[in-house]
């Protein structure tokens, strides 16, 4: 009996572990890290995790790569843009010219077909010639109106001073000759295609020409109207893309905008905090520059300096004065008595042209970014992702210079209704200068009679 019940004890001990009726192992089991499966498993889980790691730190240095090349780009563009605005202001406008080309030229080769073109000769020249009609009718009149009020253009006899006159019948022959020419351009088999390039032409052409016609007018009132909108897109661009890189989707996740999936609330909000702040700093830094404030007197490409006294808008004032003078019949004195806090803030100085920047830079931060939108919803209609490779990390120049179209025209409206008289004394001596003697004489004595009175 001792060895029957110490045999099964013995067999016992060499068993495999045993389990019980539930499948479960019992504590003689043995422990799962010795398992050959569950070594390969905790392997492969290692490597996934190492391979998402490397991934991770793979995606970060292509992010900070983007970054460094749009940064380094960007740069580079300011410090040029910096030095044609140090040339002058007829240097200006040649730059914005050229790129009104550029960008023209982008725009058209986003529907250009090479198998239907090559069998249409002189197609895209007729294009081309469309886009110059359209300057030369911007551009002359606006020459005009400013060379208009200098007496040494009368006095000359240039073919010119007679284009410039009469720019208004140039522009229209031009125009007629052009339209007669694209219509016997038109081949059968070929009618739409010509149509549909023709409408995108007249298209480009209001997007590129006609919304930049007011860009002379700001260059020539002062370059601070030229440089401030510039500058707020430009700050605007970077602080939403700064913004959005590095708080996107991380405060408000619902989706921005469909047209640009990599747009942010994050990015589009705090990029118009801002450009807010910018527009209100840069625009006092910009009032201390005659440079910046003065209007020329000549049309000139020499460089010299410009010697003037600045306007009332330039200079600080305190608010409380601001606000009289905006509104004469305003109270300013028991506004402000009331609180010492409200009469310290009514006693601090600012000039008028920074609550001007305010109003432009608001513009700039939730309306001008929508010409941004119309190039991202042209992109996807035509399956590109940008307009051109010409800047690297920032596309072609349409790219770069979508919202700044709307922004000039933003900036012309609100200058021409707030901040310039809408009859100034050069503009009545350009009229006066057209006049003949005697209607000249019948002038001063016309104004005398009513200073009379």
């Amino acid at each position: 009996m001792p060895k029957a019940s110490g045999t099964p004890t013995m067999r016992r001990r060499g068993r495999e572990p045993e389990s019980d009726m539930r499948g479960n192992t019992t504590e003689e089991d043995t422990d799962l890290a010795d398992d050959p499966r569950s070594d390969m498993e905790t392997s492969e889980a290692a490597k996934a995790a190492q391979a998402n790691e490397g991934g991770e730190k793979l995606l970060s240095k292509v992010k900070m790569k983007k970054m460094t090349v749009r940064a380094v780009m960007g740069i580079s563009m300011m410090v040029t843009f910096g030095g044609i605005i140090y040339l002058g202001h007829l240097y200006l406008c040649v730059l914005v010219f050229a790129l009104q080309c550029f960008i023209f030229f982008e725009l058209v080769g986003v529907r250009k077909r090479q198998a239907a073109e090559r069998r249409l000769p002189l197609f895209r020249s007729i294009q081309w010639a469309w886009f110059f009609v359209a300057s030369f009718f911007t551009w002359s009149g606006s020459i005009c109106d400013f060379v208009a009020s200098d007496p040494r253009f009368f006095s000359s006899h240039s073919i010119a001073r007679m284009v410039l006159e009469k720019n208004m019948m140039v522009s229209f022959s031009l125009y007629t000759l052009l339209l007669m020419v694209s219509v016997l351009s038109l081949r059968k088999g070929l009618y739409k295609y010509q149509i549909t390039q023709y409408t995108w032409t007249v298209v480009t052409i209001c997007i590129v020409v006609f919304q930049t016609q007011a860009v002379f007018h700001l260059i020539y009132a002062g370059l601070f109207w030229f440089v401030l909108p510039s500058s707020l897109v430009i700050c605007n661009d970077i602080m939403a893309y700064y913004c959005g890189q590095i708080f996107g989707k991380k405060l408000i996740r619902r989706r921005f905008l469909e047209l640009s999936p990599n747009k942010t609330w994050e990015g589009f909000l705090g990029s118009a905090f801002f450009t807010m702040l910018f527009a209100f700093w840069f625009s006092r830094h910009l009032c201390g520059y005659k440079w910046m404030t003065c209007v020329p007197q000549r049309f000139t490409f020499s460089i010299s300096p410009l010697n003037c006294e600045p306007d009332q808008m330039y200079r600080p004032q305190t608010i409380a004065a601001i606000l009289y003078e905006t509104v004469p019949g305003l109270r300013t004195a028991e506004l402000f008595e009331g609180l010492h806090i409200v009469n310290g803030i009514g006693q601090l100085e600012i000039c008028q042209a920074q609550i001007h920047a305010l109003s432009l830079g608001f513009f700039a931060s939730f309306a001008a970014p929508f010409g941004g939108f119309l190039s991202s919803a042209i992109k996807r209609a035509y399956g590109i992702k940008d307009f051109n490779n010409l800047i690297p990390g920032h596309g072609g120049m349409m790219d770069r210079f979508d919202c700044q179209f709307v922004m000039f025209l933003c900036t012309f409206v609100h200058i021409r209704t707030f901040c310039q008289a809408p009859v100034t004394i050069d503009m009545v001596l350009g009229s006066a200068m057209k006049l003949s003697l005697a209607d000249k004489q019948a002038l001063i004595s016309k104004l005398q009679d009513q200073l009379a009175q």
